[in-house]
């Protein structure tokens, strides 16, 4: 409980200090952006568009104005898993030429760029590996907690009730601080408190989400953090209960409620009916197999033409198969395994086996989530903050 306090202490605390900064109107902008897509609907008004958009463009203006390359910088000098995201969504930006939506394609897709240049504004800055982690884990664990109280306060969201978004961005968080917290890559006391403080609040809020996907995708995540750390005696637990699991028909279904809350091993196997909107994706991607619809402009057409209503295609390969193609899923599966592998032949490093895991989170719940290839909510940026992390890790010192 102390270190589920100090880390929101220290949050606010820094907070404070950063409005007395240089960086006063980036957090200021990103409040306001993450208030937008956790608070206010799109269709509720303009002035939900209009926040968004001016926001966006704010955060662009004022990373520009720190870091005078960060758009070159961070979209195309940047290494492997970046890199590899950049092409995704500089694709994404171009199919604005022959998107259903030509507006709504060329912004969302600005926009996740746009998040690209400003996080490699503020954390190139640091040159200590711990200056540059507190950074990110308050980062995450912040924009779980402003969401997860935002949207009480406003009547959103039940005490106990679904959040995808919460949920996921509890998962990556979780995915992370367990990886790392296990890895003991030249941890002291401070590091240790503060990701046993992370740690908690993730589990927290993954609990009070609901989010089936988002707690097998922390499942994963702590699965390869096990198995990274060489957790033998863990590991054989891990063999034994899926064994069981496997033998075993009510201890299986006693573990899907739990995993999957409120779903029943039936919703599960048609990941709870998202199989019928994958099953249109399918369809209509035959008649535009190369390039698709446009980024994000699928879902769109499918809610116009009547065959549902849609804001998402629940999945980050279906999503991108539908709005760039095959074209597309190409270079986001070669983004997933460039993100994974990097990580991995750097895991000896601090702060790598939390971003593999965190990776491996994200890229198990984009089967269920499309928080890449659709609306850019809370996990998008967080997911984009992970990546950052593969290239600032690389540059920054560990400071004994």
């Amino acid at each position: 409980m102390k270190s589920f306090l100090s880390i929101i202490n220290e949050i606010i605390k820094g907070s404070s200090l950063v409005f007395k900064t240089k960086y006063k109107w980036m957090l200021f902008f990103f409040i306001l952006w993450v208030y937008r897509v956790s608070c206010m609907p799109a269709d509720a008004s303009g002035v939900a568009r209009g926040l968004q958009v001016g926001t966006t463009f704010g955060l662009l203006y004022y990373a520009i104005r720190i870091s005078k390359n960060s758009i070159s910088k961070g979209l195309f000098k940047t290494k492997g898993p970046n890199v590899t995201m950049t092409w995704y969504l500089v694709l994404a930006l171009i199919s604005t030429m022959w998107s259903y939506v030509p507006m709504m394609t060329f912004f969302m897709a600005f926009e996740k760029l746009t998040f690209m240049i400003v996080f490699y504004a503020v954390f190139s800055q640091f040159k200590s590996f711990q200056n540059a982690e507190r950074m990110f884990v308050y980062l995450m664990v912040g924009v779980i907690v402003f969401n997860g109280i935002a949207t009480r306060v406003m009547g959103d969201q039940s005490f106990i009730g679904h959040d995808l978004q919460q949920g996921s961005c509890a998962a990556l968080c979780f995915s992370y601080c367990i990886g790392e917290y296990l890895a003991k890559n030249t941890v002291g006391k401070e590091r240790y408190d503060m990701l046993k403080g992370a740690i908690l609040i993730s589990v927290f809020f993954l609990v009070i989400s609901t989010s089936g996907g988002a707690n097998a995708s922390a499942a994963l995540g702590f699965c390869v953090a096990l198995l990274v750390c060489g957790k033998v005696g863990w590991g054989l637990l891990l063999l034994f209960m899926g064994i069981i699991f496997y033998l075993f028909a009510d201890f299986r279904e006693d573990m899907f409620k739990f995993l999957m809350a409120g779903k029943s091993e039936g919703d599960i196997k048609t990941s709870t009916g998202r199989t019928s909107i994958w099953k249109v994706v399918e369809e209509l991607g035959k008649q535009k197999p190369l390039l698709g619809w446009g980024h994000a402009a699928m879902e769109r057409y499918i809610t116009d033409k009547g065959y549902m209503p849609l804001t998402d295609l629940h999945s980050n390969f279906y999503g991108a198969y539908g709005s760039l193609g095959y074209i597309g899923l190409f270079l986001l599966l070669v983004h997933h395994v460039t993100a994974a592998l990097f990580s991995f032949l750097r895991r000896m490093k601090p702060g790598y086996t939390g971003l593999l895991c965190a990776i491996c989170c994200g890229t198990l719940n984009g089967y269920s989530y499309g928080y890449l290839t659709g609306k850019t909510a809370i996990i998008t940026v967080v997911y984009i903050a992970v990546i950052m992390m593969t290239f600032i890790y690389s540059k920054v010192k560990f400071i004994k």
